[in-house]
């Protein structure tokens, strides 16, 4: 097969030049029962381009579609087309944490390939709006955005490391941060307990992370108390660290809304959603908000809260269902893969 990277290089890093190779791949891929199988498993050339993953799991990648809780060719797309734009550098984003993230997408552990699969959408889901249709630049993903938590005026002894999914430009020099959770339904209140300590995820012992560490109300507690209308601003250079300057002008909860035939896996709903966006809302349990919101955010606990509710529609279902004709299908003259979507379209029945 022809090295696509070194096509794209070739051709200026014009993204229509990474199809051709492409579609004689995803042609093979599609059926993994075909002969060419063993061709495409041992090809450098072609598993190069699908950013250092070892060949031996590309089978079983595949394989386990039917299992996926977005549609396999959008993952494919995010996969090509995302890596060779971080390449050619019109995607920012480091190479290691893009590395990472699609080590995830091919992940052992369901968690995280949900998590990595979703996230990934969400990034080509932008990034098309940038490159083709105007919309906000991606600033990065998992972007480190610290911040100390104040306790009676002082800082507390280690700010908390927060790592945003992806951080995605206002249009007016400030940031939007977007959290994208993949999970089933029907959710658990204990997922959205209203502490600031960490929780630990299940290892049995084994020293292995076997689940999601659940700290959402933890993480949207920090990305509510860093919004410019809610933190206080008279202490915000206590609350960032020396050298950061990141707060967001808006907040977003994403949590994915698929349609999968699995009968153990349910997918969220409506009242899942209104259950988080309450959860959420709550005060902290355990500590002295009084002083807390005093020290951290622009108004009492009370108007905070009201704040909050007021907002809740910054966590929401986002169904990617229909990326398949929204993203593959709309930008299929500005990729030039109009005939990678005919193919998609025949072997998968219409879509």
């Amino acid at each position: 097969m022809k090295p696509i990277a070194k096509s794209v290089a070739k051709n200026g890093g014009d993204p229509k030049h990474f199809t051709k190779g492409l579609k004689n791949f995803l042609k093979e891929i599609a059926d993994p029962d075909n002969a060419n199988w063993a061709k495409a498993l041992t090809s450098g050339a072609t598993l190069r381009y699908i950013t250092a993953l070892a060949g031996t799991k590309l089978r079983a990648f595949m394989r386990s579609s039917k299992n996926w809780r977005v549609n396999r060719w959008v993952v494919l797309m995010a996969l090509v087309f995302l890596n060779e734009e971080q390449k050619n550098g019109k995607l920012n984003i480091p190479q290691n944490r893009w590395n990472n993230l699609v080590a995830d997408a091919f992940s052992g552990f369901a968690w995280k390939q949900h998590g990595a699969m979703f996230q990934l959408t969400q990034v080509l889901y932008y990034h098309l709006q940038h490159r083709f249709a105007e919309g906000p630049a991606i600033i990065t993903i998992e972007g480190f955005r610290p911040a100390y938590m104040l306790i009676n005026g002082q800082r507390s002894k280690k700010p908390y490391g927060r790592l945003i999914d992806v951080v995605v430009s206002d249009g007016d020099g400030g940031e939007v941060w977007i959290e994208t959770k993949s999970v089933a339904g029907k959710f658990k209140k204990a997922w959205f307990t209203q502490s600031l300590k960490a929780k630990k995820s299940d290892s049995s012992g084994s020293g292995v992370q076997l689940t999601e560490p659940r700290d959402y109300y933890r993480q949207f507690f920090h990305d509510m108390r860093m919004n410019d209308e809610f933190i206080n601003v008279l202490n915000i250079s206590k609350i960032l660290p020396p050298g950061s300057a990141s707060t967001n002008s808006e907040y977003l909860w994403y949590f994915h809304d698929f349609n999968i035939s699995a009968e153990t896996t349910n997918r969220p709903t409506g009242a899942d959603i209104a259950m988080a966006q309450h959860q959420f809302c709550k005060l902290p349990k355990k500590e002295n908000n009084t002083q807390l919101y005093k020290d951290n955010f622009a108004g009492t606990p009370n108007v905070m809260k009201a704040q909050c509710i007021a907002k809740k529609n910054n966590i929401q279902l986002r169904n990617t269902s229909s990326y398949f004709k929204d993203l593959l299908e709309v930008f299929a003259g500005d990729l030039g893969i109009s005939d990678i979507v005919d193919i998609a379209k025949q072997i998968d029945g219409g879509i």
